[in-house]
């Protein structure tokens, strides 16, 4: 997404929202609303915004005023057309008045997701935040030189059902009985060679009983049928496995197994799984 140097480190963590059952974009825990919460922290840590807009925004004309367009040869977003910069804070509600929306308006919910098209926070060459805002999965944030920022934005979405902040590459890792796992904010992956994985949908996931004494977990699982039938069409094409995740798995011995214990329960917490434990 973006240009050397900008480019140079890694996300470290990623904002990430379910999509529960009648929730809207512009409801309190509705995906932009909760963006638009997480980037009123993350702007607090940046020196400018850039971004992306297509010329069928409502506010184009606006932004090519009083932004300034970065000639091609110094633009930070790869592939970009249309790239402007900001500084901030002295223009601060500028870029919050690009980013909100009303209850029900849909065309500023279209502008906002779809012309909206690449958003960043720098603080001078670094990046803080990157956001594509018509692809949920790309909301990234580089926390390494500030300290404290993950903490409150967690605190800021403590309230907020299906929202958090979690670290960019899963929530903890374990090898038990051969088998590599990962369990990440939507899903339990297992390796299956080379860089290739097939995840669990944790939506699925129904009751979780821990076996200490012989170091595993008993899963019990929703049936696929009753999934919906384009999330059924999905698993049997792109990933048929899926279809039929495992009743139990290994568990670490020690620290390891504390923790993958600890994540279940935090992701039950902070995203509101509707899952149990019993341990």
């Amino acid at each position: 997404m973006f240009s050397d140097p900008v480019n140079a480190v890694d996300p470290t963590h990623r904002l990430v929202t379910r999509n529960l059952s009648g929730v809207k974009d512009w409801d309190e825990a509705g995906g932009v609303t909760v963006e638009n919460q997480a980037i009123a922290i993350l702007l607090e840590y940046g020196t400018t915004v850039h971004l992306c807009l297509d010329p069928k925004h409502s506010q184009f004309k606006t932004v090519q005023n009083k932004f300034t367009r970065v000639p091609e040869l110094e633009r930070t977003i790869i592939g970009s057309d249309q790239e402007y910069l900001v500084s901030i804070p002295e223009n601060r509600a500028l870029v919050e008045s690009l980013l909100a929306i009303s209850a029900c308006e849909t065309d500023e919910w279209v502008d906002r997701t779809f012309y909206l098209t690449e958003f960043a926070i720098l603080n001078g060459r670094s990046w803080v935040y990157r956001s594509v805002p018509h692809e949920t999965h790309i909301r990234e944030i580089n926390a390494t030189e500030h300290d404290g920022v993950i903490q409150k934005l967690n605190e800021a979405l403590e309230q907020v059902r299906g929202s958090a902040v979690v670290p960019f590459d899963g929530l903890v890792s374990w090898t038990a009985e051969a088998k590599d796992y990962k369990l990440d904010w939507n899903a339990l992956y297992r390796h299956t060679g080379k860089d290739a994985y097939v995840g669990y949908d944790l939506e699925r996931l129904q009751h979780v009983v821990v076996q200490f004494s012989e170091n595993s977990l008993h899963l019990d699982w929703r049936s696929t049928s009753e999934e919906s039938l384009v999330r059924r069409t999905i698993w049997r094409v792109l990933d048929s496995e899926a279809t039929t995740p495992p009743d139990q798995i290994g568990l670490p011995r020690g620290e390891q197994e504390k923790k993958v214990v600890s994540a279940l329960h935090w992701l039950r917490a902070n995203l509101n799984y509707s899952y149990d434990i019993e341990e």
